[in-house]
């Protein structure tokens, strides 16, 4: 193309003037971040910091307090529940005066303060307190920082503007009424109303980026769009363009304020009011250049937006809305769609497909099922919002009347909820894609040229027919149970996790179950479940605390009534005993002790704990052979569940083998060649049942484990990674393996 018709081209889109802002602004920036980066390095706080050193601080609050998980957990990651005297918050900050080793000085470095109680979950921005902890290098923000553990309750130097107080109201509002609903839709209203994502489970987080609806578990560009743009669109109406422009700003600035002025929060809100500008204007080629001019502002305020793929994500699903959604938007309305419709619809579309090179950089999948599920979802979520939004400003005043408002939203928050979960299960929901820059590049080429071949009538109707033909074939498969499964009488399943165990033990009481572990995956854990129609699990053995075997407890959990949670006496690793036991205190599960001589029953089967008596020390691995050993009995049929015990803790059972014999054996260590024959002899079972993955690096089964099971007589060995889901039931009397068949391409690691 000719340089002359090359710069008419780019003019023509409005790109030549924004491109030289943007890239005027990232030089800037990085010129900003570089002074910042080396003021930093100079400040003595970071010093103190780099050696652990005692500090007092001045600090100014720069967000709301963020829930992290207890004194049980983790301190950096997010925990469901409510605040409580060992609750842990992280509190975003600016220093202002630094205090240590006899030197007092002013500062204004980044700061992360860690405390405990209701005292941190009470702070609003713009707060002034003092400080008094351990200091230590920043994790959370992209620029050098300082992170303080508090010690003791912060000292209060002035209070937050008045208008910061009255959104701590709000959100404490909406944090009780999310509290009060419970479930998914209590995770998503914090989240979708003020990015408050501490109640979001794993399982629902999993489902939302498999099906690319994680823009709704906290504040994005789209938020401020969505929630601007009804409000413009309504005002626009009835008063005008420049009342509804004003209202815009207004309602703008208020969810800046309701949220927080952090980095990501700006950031959201500058795209958001650009997009907007887009769509009012219709006009694409005056508000590219707003976008480059307001990316190269916020990297000149922010330089660490430079890091941040927030950033990054924010820009590119605003290019999205500003360089398609007009036009998408016109077309539909030529189609007969209103434009509130039409806008709903266009928006998630735009956005989704314009942040698809840049997701898979993240994940290393495309999710097919985004678009779609964006789409199913786009009613719901303006409903779901507004209500939400209105509960906290409601309910801050009039409690009983907030909560009428959440108790509203709730149906449109579940579905949300329902469209990850299902889509998610699809086949092909998420196809593999290489995750580096070509990946991404190839991937953007090929959306550019969709987007542009969808323009013309004979493409929108090949790919209307392929769309059309997929769903007639897939919506019936999808909406019909799997044939065959579960079978008829069956006892005990097998999940296909992949490397892990799942084992899910049946009951009299038709979707009430026993679970023995979790595997390592919580979206496969929910899909064995949820194939078996579980929708009570009376108790959860947890035989060891390897990530094998608990990896997947968010997924078995999520949307289930759980009656317990049993542990062996010997709680190792003891930072994965702590995190159990906050995850089972945040939703209210009892933990129960799994030791030697403890017995369950429930609806029909009879559980014993035979082992461990005592704790191992030494051997090559002592988690392993401290694993819960479970004698299990249901309509007359023995299964014995073996953990992951090796030579050591078999040895110990022998001493009493008459209590091992069984018809069916889940085989100990997904089919170790450790397994001594002598234990297999004591069993002699007719079915043997082995948790494993394909194509994984430990050589299980061992095929000197499958010669002794043949030894010992055993008629069935059943193998998830060959066989898939497995089952053992009993029909007219007599023992029964059901192969479902694997679906797996190769094990998930421990």
């Amino acid at each position: 193309m000719p340089s002359q018709a090359r710069r008419r081209w780019l003019s023509g889109w409005g790109w030549e003037p924004g491109v030289r802002v943007l890239f005027a602004g990232v030089a800037a920036g990085l010129a900003v971040g570089g002074l910042t980066v080396t003021a930093a390095a100079d400040d003595p706080l970071t010093t103190t910091a780099a050696h652990g050193g005692s500090a007092v601080l001045t600090v100014r609050v720069t967000g709301p307090p963020i829930a992290l998980r207890s004194s049980f957990g983790s301190d950096s990651e997010p925990q469901a529940g409510t605040a409580s005297a060992q609750q842990r918050y992280r509190v975003p900050a600016r220093a202002l005066t630094a205090a240590a080793a006899g030197s007092e000085w002013e500062s204004e470095l980044s700061v992360s303060v860690l405390g405990s109680g209701t005292a941190w979950a009470t702070l609003t921005p713009g707060t002034v307190v003092r400080v008094r902890g351990t200091t230590g290098p920043d994790d959370f923000p992209a620029v050098p920082g300082v992170q303080v553990r508090a010690m003791g309750e912060p000292t209060l130097l002035s209070a937050g503007p008045w208008w910061q107080r009255a959104a701590g109201s709000v959100r404490t509002a909406i944090a009780d009424y999310a509290e009060r609903m419970g479930g998914d839709a209590g995770a998503l209203l914090p989240g979708l109303v003020v990015g408050d994502t501490s109640r979001i489970d794993d399982r629902l987080d999993a489902d939302a980026k498999s099906t690319g609806l994680t823009h709704l578990l906290a504040v994005s560009g789209s938020h401020f769009a969505l929630v601007c743009g009804l409000t413009v669109l309504l005002l626009r109406r009835t008063l005008g363009l420049r009342v509804a422009a004003v209202g815009g700003g207004v309602v703008l600035l208020g969810l800046v304020v309701l949220v927080g002025p952090q980095p990501s929060v700006l950031r959201a809100a500058v795209m958001g009011a650009v997009g907007i500008a887009a769509m009012l204007m219709g006009r694409s080629r005056t508000a590219l250049p707003a976008l480059c001019g307001a990316a190269a502002g916020l990297l000149l305020v922010e330089p660490e937006l430079a890091v941040s793929i927030g950033f990054a994500l924010s820009v590119a699903a605003t290019a999205g809305l500003v360089l398609c959604a007009p036009a998408w938007i016109k077309a539909l309305q030529r189609s007969g769609f209103p434009l509130g419709w039409a806008s709903l619809l266009v928006i998630p579309v735009a956005a989704g497909l314009a942040t698809m090179p840049l997701i898979v950089l993240l994940s290393d999948a495309v999710s097919l099922a985004s678009v779609p599920a964006n789409i199913a979802v786009a009613p719901a979520v303006p409903i779901a919002l507004v209500l939400g939004l209105l509960s906290g400003l409601v309910g801050a005043c009039w409690p009983t009347g907030g909560w009428w408002l959440a108790q509203a939203s709730e149906p449109f928050l579940g579905w949300i909820a329902t469209v990850a979960h299902r889509l998610a299960r699809l086949p092909q929901a998420t196809v593999a894609w290489p995750g580096t820059l070509t990946g991404a590049l190839v991937l953007a080429v090929v959306t550019v040229l969709t987007v542009f071949a969808l323009r013309h009538r004979r493409f929108r109707m090949l790919a209307f027919t392929a769309v059309a033909g997929a769903l007639l074939v897939l919506a019936p498969v999808q909406a019909l149970p799997p044939l065959g499964w579960p079978p008829p009488g069956w006892l005990a399943v097998g999940c296909e996790v992949g490397q892990g165990d799942a084992f899910v033990l049946s009951t009299d009481q038709p979707g009430t179950v026993v679970l023995v572990d979790a595997g390592p995956d919580p979206m496969l854990v929910d899909a064995c479940l949820e194939a078996l129609g579980v929708g009570t699990i009376a108790l959860l053995v947890l035989t060891h605390l390897h990530a094998d075997h608990v990896g997947g407890l968010a997924g078995a959990l999520g949307g289930r009534s759980v009656g317990g949670i049993a542990v062996g006496p010997q709680r190792d690793p003891p930072a994965d005993f702590a995190r159990l036991a906050a995850t089972a205190r945040s939703r209210g599960i009892p933990l129960l002790a799994a030791n030697s001589g403890t017995s369950w029953a429930s609806g029909g089967l009879s559980v014993q704990v035979l082992g461990p008596a005592k704790a191992f020390h030494g051997t090559d691995s002592d988690p392993n052979n401290d694993s819960v050993v479970l004698r299990v009995e249901r309509a007359g049929v023995r299964i014995l569940l073996s953990g992951d015990i090796e030579p050591e803790a078999q040895r110990v059972l022998l001493r009493r083998p008459e209590q091992l014999r069984a018809e069916v054996l889940k085989v100990p260590h997904h089919g170790s060649a450790k397994d001594l024959p002598e234990f297999l002899a004591a069993v002699r079972p007719r079915v043997a049942m082995i948790g494993v993955g394909q194509q994984n690096d430990y050589g299980h089964p061992a095929p000197a484990l499958l010669r002794r099971l043949a030894d010992v007589g055993t008629n069935a060995v059943l193998r998830t990674d060959i066989d898939g889901d497995i089952a053992v039931g009993v029909v007219d009397g007599r023992l029964t393996e059901t192969r479902r068949g694997a679906v797996l391409r190769a094990s998930r690691a421990p």
